[in-house]
């Protein structure tokens, strides 16, 4: 595949547990579909940087439905569960906000291939994945917009745009501020988080002393 960087596995003699081949075979799609995007990603480029057969592939993602469903799971089931980790850390804005920020940075190390197909994703108004996105999105600004509102009524964040509205421009400034983590430059990751913080303090209303 031209342009991509992906490792081809070497071929193992070894058998795993359906499922554990399944988990691997997962792992492998997102490699793929972080490279080669929703639309493009396959089982043959799958089957290749496993060093298996595309029948082996096909055998548990029968269809290519079924294999952008199981990706798409996949990264629900991961950002999911680290924004609900991150919104239960504390009931102070401004602590509950430094939980979000260190665990989406810390994402972007640590499990890159979810990152790039949330951003990719969240930009591809394709009808297949489209409306699923938007539900996936709704629940991340309902989070936001309930620990946003507490905020508001206890006086800690300042008056001004509602809510759901600071969740809407927290959630869109995520996505661009994510993506320059992948194109830092030669910013160092420190100031960049610094921004970050900053940037997101002044969103969502936090007193800056």
């Amino acid at each position: 595949m031209r342009g991509c960087t992906m490792t081809v596995a070497h071929e193992t003699r070894r058998r795993l547990a359906p499922e554990d081949r399944k988990r691997q075979l997962l792992d492998y799609a997102l490699n793929v579909f972080a490279l080669r995007g929703l639309g493009r990603a396959g089982h043959t480029e799958i089957a290749q940087l496993a060093g298996v057969s595309v029948a082996t592939v096909f055998n548990y993602f029968n269809t290519r439905e079924t294999l952008v469903n199981e990706v798409l799971c996949e990264v629900e089931d991961v950002l999911g569960s680290l924004a609900v980790k991150a919104a239960g850390g504390s009931n102070d804005p401004e602590t509950m906000l430094e939980y979000y920020i260190d665990a989406f940075l810390s994402a972007c190390e640590e499990r890159p291939d979810h990152i790039k197909i949330w951003l990719e994703w969240s930009s591809s108004i394709r009808e297949d994945t489209w409306p699923r996105y938007l539900e996936f999105q709704q629940h991340f600004l309902e989070l936001l917009a309930s620990q946003i509102e507490r905020g508001i009524q206890s006086g800690q964040l300042a008056t001004g745009l509602s809510a759901e509205e600071r969740a809407r421009w927290v959630l869109g400034n995520a996505h661009m501020l994510v993506s320059m983590a992948f194109n830092p430059g030669d910013s160092d990751p420190a100031d960049l988080r610094d921004m970050v913080r900053r940037g997101f303090r002044h969103i969502i209303g936090i007193q800056t002393p």
